[in-house]
């Protein structure tokens, strides 16, 4: 499939799904690529591991050269996203821009690495949760094809990278993620907001484990992890909608999904987001009245059992986890030096929530 949307401006951009690894109860759908025909043309994104070539033989079926694009931007560091990049390159020897955090969380630091298998992977995996049997199956080749690649970095809040496109890094779901506004017309959001399903949040604690690759230029974790940063980065959405009304949404997943368009109101979408991090949390304080419990534990006991198979019950955990963290910052639990979380008799979570301020 390729879908053609023409802007009320003219310009044209090109939609590509290519096929995504992740299936089961936590199903992403395919990962969409978008070509953007703006003054300089270029490719959004390039899909999983494997899928490089395939995205190469769908702009052909599309009548479309990679040799036209002047770069490829990447949304995010995911492997479902810059996973096809280095055979892209191989086709069409292009500029590749990301946000400068992704420049430097690909490459490997053999010396500030976590001990054991990890030593082997670059720093963006030092703060996955996936077990080694996954890394190892499904994430060496990937990340040794990207060692070598120069990356343009794009530095942090709005920067306007040509005439009537800007980007903006709006952190959370990951540290580098960025959104593209074309014209004022269109966004493409990655996966910092999709449809029928919340992007999973990074946590705080994972800045532990980048902090030395990182500093001195971010020192605050909160700025670029965690769920309190998401939810700035909803905000700075919401915002652009407000100023925006009519932006034509095009999301990293899910565009086109169970045999139906997934059209996207901005800042609906947003406030739904919104409200369904005050309802998990909620949740997650009404599951710890019966006792004190992990971030495992609790994830055990809010999702359905079929979410949890497999390493459904890491993302599961990850994902209380994140909740977790803004719930001890708003002071409504408390946790043990066991990583049991207890409650402390408060409800500031949903003012807490309301209190966070725009990106």
């Amino acid at each position: 499939m390729q879908v053609r949307f023409r802007l009320p401006s003219g310009l044209e951009i090109v939609g590509l799904p290519t096929k995504n690894f992740y299936g089961g109860f936590w199903d992403l759908g395919p990962t969409w690529n978008y070509a953007v025909f703006a003054d300089s043309p270029f490719l959004m994104d390039t899909g999983r591991f494997g899928q490089g070539h395939k995205l190469i033989e769908l702009l052909d079926f599309s009548g479309i050269s990679a040799k036209e694009f002047e770069f490829v931007l990447i949304s995010h560091g995911h492997e479902d996203h810059d996973g096809g990049l280095s055979e892209v390159l191989q086709h069409c020897n292009i500029k590749v821009k990301a946000h400068a955090i992704y420049e430097r969380i690909i490459k490997l630091y053999p010396d500030h690495a976590p001990r054991g298998y990890k030593e082997r992977f670059p720093a963006k995996c030092w703060q996955c949760n996936m077990p080694e049997s996954f890394y190892t199956e499904h994430c060496l080749d990937y990340h040794q094809a990207l060692q070598h690649i120069q990356i343009e970095g794009i530095a942090d809040g709005e920067n306007k990278i040509m005439s009537g496109v800007t980007t903006w890094h709006l952190p959370g779901h990951t540290p580098d993620s960025l959104v593209v506004m074309i014209n004022e017309e269109a966004i493409i959001v990655g996966d910092v907001l999709l449809p029928g399903i919340s992007p999973i949040p990074t946590r705080i604690a994972q800045f532990n484990d980048v902090s030395s690759i990182l500093c001195p230029e971010y020192t605050d974790p909160e700025t670029i992890f965690g769920l309190q940063c998401y939810i700035r980065s909803l905000k700075k959405l919401r915002e652009l909608a407000t100023q925006c009304p009519d932006l034509i949404v095009f999301p990293g997943h899910r565009l086109y999904y169970n045999e139906q368009w997934n059209h996207i109101n901005l800042s609906a979408r947003v406030n739904e987001l919104l409200e369904h991090h005050v309802q998990r949390c909620g949740s997650i304080i009404d599951i710890l009245k019966e006792s004190p419990m992990t971030d495992s534990q609790i994830a055990s006991k809010h999702f359905e059992q079929k979410l949890l198979r497999g390493v459904g019950r890491f993302m599961a955990a990850n994902e209380i986890g994140s909740h977790c963290e803004l719930l001890l910052s708003s002071g409504d639990i408390t946790v043990a030096d066991d990583g049991k979380y207890h409650l402390t008799g408060k409800l500031n979570f949903e003012t807490f929530i309301d209190s966070i301020p725009v990106a």
